[in-house]
């Protein structure tokens, strides 16, 4: 996996490998459209802040890094996963804060984003993630879900009705869709 933009554009990350991950890196074409639908809704990024809820490799939170995103947090539940990212973290000399745990008990207790990150495992209940990232966006801050269109695009719908939110941008890649929220 490569970084598609920022100061450290090009430059290859480590992903967790064996059969216990769950890792399922964000493609590079979502990710350069994300920050790019991103760029065109803010225009900067320099005094924003980022928080990758479900963090995985790491690679979301390094692209808002790369990108000049100031204040980033990634949350992480798996063991394995969480120590990989934070080889990686450690090896971009990031200023990512990492922490271990429950993406929906950690969430609560932080400050407020401007651009929440969701991606879930995509067999996940969506719902209560939307919930909780709701109540931490900031009032002009965009939150981005991404959701398998096979697997998990019922559970995401339901989830989106239930919050009544409708997104102001909607992208596919293959099964991967992207929806984007602002308040």
């Amino acid at each position: 996996m490569h970084l598609t933009g920022g100061q450290f554009k090009g430059r290859i990350i480590q992903t967790p490998k064996g059969e216990k991950t769950n890792v399922r890196p964000t493609l590079s074409k979502v990710r350069e459209s994300v920050f790019n639908i991103l760029f065109s809704h803010f225009g900067d990024f320099s005094s924003l802040s980022f928080l990758d809820m479900f963090t995985g490799s790491g690679i979301m939170a390094l692209e808002a890094y790369s990108r000049g995103f100031k204040n980033i947090n990634a949350v992480e539940f798996d063991l394995k996963t969480f120590s990989a990212a934070k080889k990686t973290f450690a090896a971009f000399n990031a200023d990512i804060k990492l922490i271990k745990g429950d993406a929906l008990k950690i969430t609560p207790k932080l400050e407020k984003f401007d651009v929440i990150y969701i991606d879930p495992p995509w067999e996940f209940d969506y719902e209560p993630v939307i919930k909780t990232a709701l109540d931490k966006l900031t009032h002009d801050g965009v939150m981005v879900i991404e959701y398998d269109k096979k697997s998990a695009a019922e559970n995401a719908k339901k989830a989106k009705s239930q919050n009544e939110i409708l997104p102001f941008k909607q992208k596919t890649y293959g099964r991967t869709n992207i929806d984007f929220y602002s308040l």
